[in-house]
């Protein structure tokens, strides 16, 4: 998973592929219109826009606290580092395993903007996004790095002008991304060999820990 960069390939390719249809393409044979996707502001890119096309600028990111937790995590969608603390790579797997620390959970907030010329396509494109890519119930954004993250959609505003005498249809949706920040430490942790609880009973009989029974001294072997 490469942070960020993962977040703005997925959501382009979520909106790549749309078409609209032109009024009259009953006379001309069905004439069709690819929509682009460009991020905002590609100085490049904007010299060779046609309408209609959506735009991508990513706007907010910030910690989602209501997802924090603290601990050791192995998640499944990490490769295996295959390193020891020294940096070797000749460990024993059936000694100890890899975790690192819970990662950090972040939502990173994207404004996708919607440009057309034409009311027509302005309703297509409208309606494929609500209906197809972006929900407003259980929206779903797939990396290509095996994750799955939540998608919700937060706001959907018109905001159709008037331009050098010519209409142009806007509209700007602001959704939010689930993602997670991870730490590149990997922790070694091994398998305990011996729990020696021994010495417990000797406190609590000589009053240190009152409040607990006296337990005989124990010692659990794998």
């Amino acid at each position: 998973m490469t942070f960020l960069l993962s977040e703005d390939e997925a959501i382009r390719n979520l909106l790549k592929g749309m078409k609209v249809t032109d009024q009259k393409s009953n006379a001309n044979g069905g004439t069709t219109r690819d929509v682009g996707v460009w991020f905002g502001q590609p100085s490049q890119e904007i010299r060779d826009q046609t309408y209609p096309y959506i735009t991508i600028d990513m706007v907010d990111v910030a910690e989602d606290f209501s997802r924090s937790m603290r601990g050791l995590v192995k998640p499944s969608y990490l490769p295996d580092p295959g390193l020891m603390p020294d940096g070797t790579t000749d460990y024993n797997a059936d000694d100890h395993d890899w975790y690192i620390h819970v990662p950090i959970p972040v939502n990173i907030d994207y404004q996708i903007t919607t440009y057309a010329r034409e009311p027509r396509h302005d309703r297509e494109i409208l309606a494929q996004l609500m209906y197809t890519r972006l929900p407003l119930r259980f929206g779903v954004l797939q990396p290509n790095d095996n994750t799955v993250r939540r998608l919700d959609v937060l706001d959907i505003s018109k905001r159709d002008i008037t331009e050098a005498g010519k209409r142009l249809f806007v509209n700007a949706f602001t959704v939010r991304i689930s993602s997670e920040i991870t730490p590149e430490l990997y922790t070694a942790v091994y398998k305990a060999l011996e729990v020696d609880m021994t010495g417990y009973q000797d406190q609590v009989r000589g009053g240190t820990i009152p409040e607990f029974t006296p337990i005989d001294p124990i010692t659990i072997r794998p």
